[in-house]
């Protein structure tokens, strides 16, 4: 994936919106992110023409995926393996799963993604309001230590007292399985510089345009996002390009702000 990436966005529940919105931005953005939306109204098959316009840049299928994960003393079977087989050779290069299920829902998510070449995006943390009344609540440290020895996940922690809340642990739980990246809300940046504190590994950022409320303008909420989180970061923008009159000029400008908030950055 490209250095301070843009995604965007295509939360849209319309087939034929979708991809006239990508078809004309497939060449300007870094790549696209589908929701479940598109999926449920037009099935996965919408998949393989994103890619055909994308070409081999990202294409999130952001599944949230959270279910049950299961391992017999073969494989994995639980449901979680399930959906992500559903996704092979569909054209998606990343999925999203929830951590709070806990340590057999993301390794079985993470071993079936690894064996497709699908990459696993872990959530410690949303961009919405209200979010923190959980991701943000204390954690059962002890329990959390024994779930993960029974999923045989082994945390790589250099003290427990690094464990704040929920949302470290998920961050925990996600470098001991070894996720591919993390989904880290833009609108937060206090969390995203606490991301950085567990993991080097890449980290997408949603929360740009409508739903910040720092009153940040887009440069400002781009600046905060590359200080924080540094070049292994994307920055997932979606109604300021899909909503927009011309969405190639929206996705053209958006561009615009990031390469010269970059440029800023890198003559400090």
């Amino acid at each position: 994936m490209k250095k301070f990436a843009v995604i965007a966005s295509l939360d849209l529940d319309l087939a034929n919106r979708v991809l006239d919105v990508a078809s004309r931005i497939a060449g300007t953005v870094d790549g696209i992110k589908i929701g479940v939306p598109t999926i449920i109204e037009s099935g996965i098959g919408i998949l393989g023409e994103i890619r055909a316009l994308l070409g081999d840049k990202p294409l999130l299928v952001d599944l949230k995926i959270a279910d049950i994960g299961f391992r017999s003393s073969q494989s994995w079977e639980g449901t979680n393996a399930k959906i992500v087989a559903k996704l092979a050779g569909s054209g998606a290069s990343h999925i999203t799963v929830h951590g709070f299920p806990g340590p057999s829902s993301v390794a079985e998510v993470v071993s079936i993604g690894r064996d497709l070449g699908i990459g696993v995006l872990l959530l410690p943390m949303m961009s919405h309001v209200g979010a923190e009344s959980f991701f943000s609540g204390c954690l059962d440290i002890l329990n959390f230590k024994t779930a993960c020895e029974k999923s045989g996940v082994k945390l790589n922690l250099t003290a427990e007292s690094m464990l704040k809340n929920v949302t470290d642990g998920i961050l925990a739980l996600g470098e001991a399985i070894g996720v591919d990246g993390y989904i880290g809300p833009a609108t937060r940046p206090e969390d995203l510089l606490r991301y950085r504190i567990f993991t080097k590994k890449q980290i997408w950022c949603p929360g740009f345009g409508r739903q910040d409320r720092l009153g940040r303008t887009l440069a400002e909420q781009f600046k905060d996002w590359a200080s924080n989180v540094g070049p292994q970061s994307a920055a997932i923008v979606g109604s300021l390009i899909y909503n927009a009159p011309d969405p190639c000029l929206a996705a053209n400008e958006v561009v615009q702000i990031r390469d010269s908030v970059i440029g800023g950055l890198a003559c400090q």
